[in-house]
Order: C-alpha cells, then sequence, then structure tokens
C-alpha cells in the first residue's frame, strides 16, 4: 500500500516512478555507484558534525561543573564516559569526511570534472588514526608520537609537530580539523536527497499538492 504524500518528497515518490526519481538515465553505471556514496558520506558528515559538537559541548560543561567539586557536580566516571563519546565521535567524523572527499573526486573524475583540492591534513589524520597503535602514547601530554622505526607511522610524522593530540582539548577533532568545515563542505554538496527535495518544492510550487484519496484509504 502506499503511503499517503506528506512531505515534498513524497510528492515526488507519487507522481513520479521511483527508480526514475533515484537515477538520472543520463548516468553511467560507475557515476551512479559514486553518487551512492557520496550521498552515503555527505549525509553521515551531516549527522556526524552537529552530534561531535553537542558531545563537546557536554564535555567542556561537565569539566567546568566538575571543578566545584560539589554532590551535584558529575563523577571522574561521567566525565571519562563525555571523554570516550567524544573521542569515538570524532574518529568517525574524521573517516567519514576522508571517504566523502575521495568519493567525491571518484565522481568528478566520472562525471569528467576536476576533482576537488583535498583537505592538506584529512588524509593524514584519518591514517595516523588507523595505525594509532603503533604510534607510542605520552600520557603525560596527551599526545600520540612516532617511534623510531620509519617504516611505522609515516602520516603521523606528517602531521603538525609529527604528534597526534589524543586529549579532546580544543574546538578542532584533534586540534587540527575543523568539524564546522567538514560540516560546510558536506552541506556543499548536492545529495540525491537535496535534489529530490527541490525538485519536490518546484513541483508543488507549479501544480500544488497532488490529488491523494482519503485518510482511510491508507489505513490512517
Amino acid at each position: 500500500m502506499p503511503r499517503k504524500p506528506t512531505e515534498p518528497f513524497d510528492v515526488i515518490i507519487a507522481v513520479r516512478d521511483q527508480r526514475q526519481v533515484l537515477w538520472s538515465s543520463n548516468m553511467t553505471a560507475s557515476e551512479r555507484g559514486s553518487e551512492i556514496f557520496v550521498d552515503i558520506w555527505a549525509d553521515e558528515v551531516r549527522r556526524l558534525a552537529p552530534e561531535v559538537a553537542s558531545l563537546r559541548q557536554k564535555h567542556v560543561r561537565d569539566s567546568r561543573a566538575a571543578d566545584y567539586g560539589e554532590e551535584w557536580s558529575p563523577t571522574e566516571h561521567d566525565l571519562y564516559e563525555n571523554f570516550r563519546r567524544l573521542w569515538a565521535a570524532q574518529h568517525h567524523l574524521v573517516w567519514a569526511a576522508y571517504q566523502l572527499e575521495r568519493w567525491a573526486a571518484r565522481l568528478s573524475t566520472e562525471c569528467g570534472k576536476q576533482p576537488p583540492e583535498p583537505d592538506p591534513v584529512l588524509a593524514d589524520l584519518r591514517n595516523a588514526l588507523e595505525h594509532l597503535d603503533e604510534a607510542i602514547i605520552d600520557g603525560e601530554h596527551d599526545v600520540a608520537v612516532a617511534g623510531s622505526d620509519l617504516r611505522f607511522n609515516r602520516s603521523l610524522r606528517r602531521l603538525p609537530g609529527s604528534q597526534l593530540l589524543i586529549g579532546t582539548g580544543g574546538s578542532n577533532l584533534f586540534g587540527l580539523v575543523d568539524s564546522a568545515e567538514l560540516e560546510r563542505r558536506a552541506l556543499s554538496i548536492v545529495t540525491t536527497t537535496d535534489r529530490l527535495m527541490e525538485e519536490a518544492e518546484d513541483w508543488i510550487a507549479e501544480y500544488g499538492w497532488p490529488d491523494v484519496p482519503d485518510d482511510e484509504d491508507y489505513g490512517v
């Protein structure tokens, strides 16, 4: 049973074949495949960036509250949980942003366009995080540094200062990448959903909402 259109996106689904809605007949299989992954990772960056910002605000707020040492102050366990969640969310955001950068470049190439200029730090940051278990953890300064074996941690050595912040201080991801900038890049990409919403809004502006059956026909 079809769903009753209630949002602009539903209008396009209601008046056109869903497969035609999603995929342009002019796209090659490689372009379509690349666009799918651009959609996936753009949506993920858009989802994760606000989550990281919210977790960072909570971490900062609770850390300040803990300094009062009152009964209502967050415990050390609370602060440790905040740290773990923020650290992991930052890691996920770096990964998603790196995947988006690569797939956006691939889609541009498939479409015969010049790929966007890559972020100067993002790839090395992502690689340093993946191989963090090979680094030396300096707990005193909350950083990871490369060891003496030049075969390991090549990306870590290329980071500013040849180190990676393990703590959560500052507003940037691991002290290196602005999460708000990553979100802006993701929002600047027109995803399939963005395109459909624009088409739907244009359709509604020109033709109005389509005639649909009464609610009881949808089991409402």
